[in-house]
């Protein structure tokens, strides 16, 4: 048992520190020979000062103080500097995306790779070209599955600001049908992503305007494999420039030009699948240039136009009039004679050709048809019958309309179905 030289407190044998007041206790000494160890003295109970209960001042207890104040402050630091190195960190991984991953840049490329691989519709959802619905039929990945329509070689300038309306502006330069071309995107702020970051939203897309000069009467045409009506898909339609090899043979005046957008590319124009018409293939990659179709018939048209004049012909030869109006190949010259006439009989010589049919302008014209005539004449009521005969020859013409497939094909019961 152990007492405390400050309070007076019995503590157990081996207890350092009284469990009263907190202060050192002594250490029984043992002798050298075995002596008994001396016996505390117990203070006098009687008043005391402050002075004999404040706690003795211990070097050992000091030195323990001193180094557990020196651990908190040493472990302070190394979380001071974890910490500042993860903001560091953190500024540096957000400093890296603003600048890469959620750049203007970034957002740039993204749209400019789409269109690239051929994801035009991937492309229009992150920016849809501002033109009416009809108008976006080419913006669909049909219309770039070759891929060799597709653009290459891309570059993007980087970015400018233009401080009137907030936007940043990108070249963008690319290859197509073998030659290098340029265009622009724009992109402007909008909103915030993670909250730490910017984002971008694309305000002017990349497109280009395929002009595609057809005849008046045709809107169908096919490019890339995607059928579309020129009506309804172009967003302005002048008057044709002939151009600087033009045909002789074409009147370039009954022709229409359409303008339809499209990503850009290389696009290859022809009329759209039919069986009444065809024309050779025109490839566009250059946007100033335009595509001129020049249709030419199937045999298809050719035999439903004969098979038109081959009607009209029968009609008008099995007539026994003097004269049908529209079967002036056939009529004769009965017409202003005091004769009389009757058992007029008329056979045409062969069957009836085509010489031109223009799909520019929508009409045809047979080559000349032969017609020999027989019959009865007399002057008057009182005399015999005589055998006569005659010839007459001329053309047809007609106008034909071509819609959807639905072919049409009229030729007037009138002088202006009789040709030459």
């Amino acid at each position: 048992m152990i007492f405390c030289t400050g309070c007076g407190e019995r503590n157990d044998d081996g207890t350092r520190y009284c469990i009263n007041c907190g202060s050192p206790l002594p250490t029984p000494a043992t002798g050298r020979m075995g002596g008994i160890p001396p016996v505390p003295v117990v203070p006098a109970p009687g008043p005391r000062s402050l002075a004999d209960v404040a706690d003795p001042v211990d070097a050992g207890a000091a030195d323990d103080a001193s180094a557990s104040s020196v651990m908190p402050d040493r472990g302070r630091m190394v979380v001071l500097f974890a910490v500042a190195a993860a903001v560091v960190i953190l500024a540096a991984v957000v400093f890296t995306l603003a600048n890469t991953v959620f750049s203007a840049r970034h957002a740039v490329n993204e749209y400019v790779d789409l269109i690239a691989d051929g994801d035009f519709e991937h492309a229009s959802a992150m920016a849809m070209p501002d033109v009416k619905d009809d108008a976006r039929v080419l913006f669909v990945n049909q219309a770039a599955s070759n891929v060799n329509d597709r653009i290459t070689d891309v570059q993007v300038s980087s970015m400018r600001r233009d401080d009137s309306t907030g936007r940043y502006d990108a070249d963008v330069t690319y290859s197509a049908g073998g030659a290098r071309r340029s265009g622009r995107v724009s992109v402007e702020p909008d909103g915030r992503r993670l909250l730490l970051f910017r984002a971008w939203r694309i305000a002017s897309p990349m497109t280009t305007t395929l002009k595609i000069a057809v005849p008046k009467t045709m809107t169908n045409v096919s490019v890339n494999g995607v059928d579309i009506d020129l009506d309804k898909a172009s967003t302005a339609k002048d008057n044709v420039a002939a151009p600087s090899d033009a045909d002789p043979n074409v009147d370039y005046g009954d022709m229409a030009q359409y303008s339809v957008p499209a990503y850009p590319g290389v696009y290859h124009v022809g009329i759209a699948d039919s069986a009444y018409v065809t024309s050779d293939e025109s490839t566009i990659s250059d946007a100033p240039a335009t595509a001129y179709l020049i249709p030419r018939a199937t045999d298809k048209l050719r035999g439903a136009l004969l098979d038109k004049v081959q009607r009209h012909v029968d009609d008008c030869v099995a007539s026994k009039a003097l004269a049908v109006s529209g079967c002036g190949f056939s009529n004769g010259d009965f017409t202003g004679s005091s004769m009389a006439y009757a058992d007029i009989t008329r056979n045409v010589s062969g069957t009836p050709e085509l010489d031109d049919v223009d799909i520019m302008t929508g009409t045809f014209s047979t080559a000349t048809i032969e017609t020999t005539i027989t019959y009865r004449q007399r002057y008057y009521a009182d005399m015999p019958w005589e055998n006569g005969s005659a010839t007459d020859s001329g053309t047809i013409r007609g106008t034909f309309s071509l819609e959807n497939e639905n072919l049409t094909v009229t030729i007037p019961n009138d002088e202006t179905a009789d040709g030459e």
